[in-house]
């Protein structure tokens, strides 16, 4: 059973990871590809430092991070930089405009953000590349509530 779980656990991060990648991925590079302008506007409106580069920033770490997270690369490291441009967008940019995405709301950089942070904490799962970097056999640990045995 604990063999089952375990895999149902790699699809579910395989699932996430890929998911997660490709939409940054295809946000980062329409990006790129229409204009950086619109976005450079945006930031311009709402008051932040240096709009330029936090739009070149957001453009470069989407296309390049969702590219490494398909392939199960950097996956903690990538991730944790998703969940901090994600918090940033909801405590600069979307905040004000309520829950709903439909009014320009926090809803989908929470979703972004939250499965981001999945991926910070679990990594990319034995079907990312990170696994070919992993030094020795580490020792069992619990990683599931199925692990545990009753008392």
């Amino acid at each position: 059973m604990k063999a089952f779980i375990k895999v149902v656990q790699d699809i579910g991060l395989l699932v996430a990871r890929v998911a997660l990648g490709l939409i940054l991925l295809a946000h980062g590079w329409q990006r790129f590809t229409h204009g950086i302008g619109p976005t450079v506007d945006t930031l311009t409106k709402y008051g932040l430092p240096e709009p330029q580069l936090f739009a070149w920033g957001a453009t470069v770490l989407e296309v390049i991070g969702g590219a490494l997270l398909v392939f199960g690369l950097l996956t903690p490291i990538v991730a944790a930089f998703i969940v901090a441009e994600q918090v940033m967008v909801i405590a600069w940019l979307k905040w004000q405009h309520g829950l709903w995405q439909i009014n320009d709301g926090i809803e989908y950089s929470v979703i972004l953000a939250a499965l981001a942070l999945i991926l910070v904490v679990f990594g990319a799962g034995r079907t990312g590349v990170d696994v070919l970097f992993r030094r020795g056999k580490k020792p069992a640990t619990s990683s599931s509530v199925y692990d545990s045995k009753p008392a």
